[in-house]
């Protein structure tokens, strides 16, 4: 503001004909030069931070993040991962904790490269769930209402659900499990679900007719299981978060949130922080 205030003088002071025109025109470009050169953190131990637009640039960061890991792991370094993780510890507090845990377990999966894909979806869904209550007036708009998002994701849920039981070695509890869910999805099918349904249904029933201990059913989240359309019927009903946000978790759901972010809370207890990479807070600043 002060920068911008002195650019706007200046012309002013060009134009006025006293003997100190000089001297004003000066003295703002002087101005202007230490505002530039004073560095960030010397305002910020003058005025403060503001936490809620600290925590909401994080957030963007780690949304901007996940963006370019989920097309390519390798684009983004172990180190930016790691600063990131730091800024949100030091935004963490008793208001912003939960939100702060989940966003850390989103970059945490992405360094460990264990995301898993229900774990992910919950997460998402509650991550907007939070945002929307502290920033009511800054967040996208879903993609879905709230009906059509809870259907979306309990077809995400019980697809993943399928993938997580579809492992070398099941056991017999493991595959009736697996079967059920293959059957339920039938619930699901609609105009805009059946060709994933069918594919989806028509790769179990494949994966269950061969020695279902060489492989799991999903190798990959390029679903290469599901035929040539696989990955793009995925894409069409899942292809951004906003297309669950919004839905209803219910309290399996709920539970299934706690447990995994006490999971983590213990595993850290046993395990060192990290030191953060850079100086990750003042650049957020």
């Amino acid at each position: 503001m002060v920068i911008v205030l002195s650019w706007v003088l200046i012309p002013a002071a060009a134009a006025d004909s006293s003997p100190q025109r000089a001297a004003t025109i000066i003295g703002l470009a002087g101005l202007i030069g230490a505002v530039i050169l004073i560095p960030v953190r010397w305002f910020v131990r003058l005025g403060g931070r503001e936490p809620t637009w600290e925590l909401r640039r994080a957030k963007v960061e780690v949304a901007q993040i996940a963006n370019r890991v989920r097309r390519n792991p390798a684009s983004v370094s172990v180190g930016r991962l790691q600063d990131s993780i730091a800024r949100l510890a030091l935004l963490r507090n008793a208001e912003t904790a939960e939100l702060c845990d989940l966003l850390t377990a989103e970059l945490n999966d992405f360094l460990t490269g264990s995301e898993s894909w229900n774990e992910a979806g919950r997460r998402s869904i509650r991550i907007d769930h939070l945002c929307r209550s502290v920033w009511p007036d800054d967040m996208p708009p879903p993609d879905f209402d709230a009906q059509e998002a809870t259907f979306r994701w309990r077809l995400y849920r019980t697809f993943g659900r399928m993938m997580e039981l579809a492992t070398p070695q099941p056991s017999r509890t493991a595959l009736d499990t697996f079967e059920r869910l293959r059957d339920s999805l039938a619930q699901f099918r609609r105009d805009s679900t059946y060709r994933f349904i069918d594919a989806a249904r028509q790769s179990a029933d494949r994966w269950l007719a061969r020695p279902v201990a060489d492989r799991p059913w999903i190798e990959s989240f390029e679903f290469k299981a599901l035929g040539p359309d696989g990955l793009a019927e995925v894409k069409r009903i899942w292809g951004r978060e906003a297309a669950m946000w919004g839905a209803e978790l219910d309290d399996d759901d709920r539970l299934a949130v706690e447990a995994d972010l006490a999971r983590r809370a213990a595993a850290r207890q046993h395990k060192p922080e990290p030191a953060p990479v850079g100086a990750a807070i003042d650049d957020a600043v």
